[in-house]
Parts: C-alpha cells; structure tokens; sequence
C-alpha cells in the first residue's frame, strides 16, 4: 500500500550552498543531516558502487526537500543548465508564491536565474521558469484560483494549464 508521496531529492555540487539557498529563498529547515560512505548496503540499493555522500532533509511549508553532495562516484559530464523543460526526467521543482515578480526577483539575489520572464496563466496571476545556482529549474506560480490551496487538489488540476500536465 503507497503512503504518499515522500520526497524529491536535488543533487549538487555544495549541499551546504544549496541549503542555504533553500532556506532563504522558500523557507525550508534542515530537519536532519544525512552522509554515508563505504556502506556496500547503500551502494547496492542506489546502484552504485564506492558512494560519498553528505546532504540534508529538509522540510518546507507542505512538503520535504532532499539534498545531496557526491564526493564519489564521478559524476558523468551532464550538467543541469544544459537541460531544459522538455528533456526527459524529472525537469522541475514548483512553488507557489503570492507575488511571480517578486519572488523570480528574490530568486536572483539569492544567486538564482530566471529563464523567462513570469507570464500571465489567468487574469493577473504570473507564473516563471527559473534555475536554483546549480541549473536546476524551479517554477514559480501564484495560486491560479480563489479556492487553490496546499492542501486541495484544486490546485493540480487548475494549474495544469500552465504546465501542461
């Protein structure tokens, strides 16, 4: 029986820069620190061999966040600002925030980019595509309708216009 849904995890070339990032820019809280190195048990349930790592679990607003550093295996050459929206994969993080323009702002400051420019998906509500410092592309959306919230299911169904899901 499926519980729910657990976690997505980032991995990046700094956890403590990209836990940073995480925390100022959507209020997430580190709620414990995770690593392991020589354990042929992880190695064999990741499918790989000689794996480093330290990282974070982090909890947000309504969800949690995972953050990965590999010191081992060598990774291979593809880097995620090469990636865009279509490729296959996961391609995306989604907020919600109360302010598109606002917020894809604050983004940069914190060492993010925009990709485009927030654009309208209903009358007067903005949604952007953006990059975290290590290319992985977040969106950022404001509420599509009165009735959206974290918790309703509204707020998949409604915002499907936007990503095309």
């Amino acid at each position: 029986m499926i519980l729910g849904f657990a976690h997505p995890c980032v991995v990046v070339p700094d956890a403590n820069k990209a836990k940073a990032f995480y925390q100022e820019m959507f209020g997430f809280t580190v709620i414990s620190e995770e690593g392991w190195s020589g354990e042929p048990q992880v190695d064999n349930a990741i499918g790989v061999e000689n794996s480093h790592v330290i990282g974070f679990m982090m909890k947000g607003h309504n969800c949690f966040l995972e953050i990965h550093q590999y010191f081992s295996p060598r990774q291979g050459d593809n880097q995620p600002q090469q990636l865009k929206a279509h490729e296959l994969g996961l391609r995306h993080l989604a907020f919600l925030v109360d302010d598109c323009f606002v917020e894809v702002e604050r983004l940069e400051t914190l060492g993010g980019s925009k990709i485009g420019e927030p654009v309208a998906v209903a009358d007067g509500i903005y949604a952007a595509y953006c990059r975290d410092p290590f290319g992985n592309i977040i969106e950022l959306c404001e509420p599509v309708t009165e009735n959206e919230s974290l918790t309703s299911l509204e707020c998949i169904t409604s915002h499907s216009n936007f990503t095309g899901n």
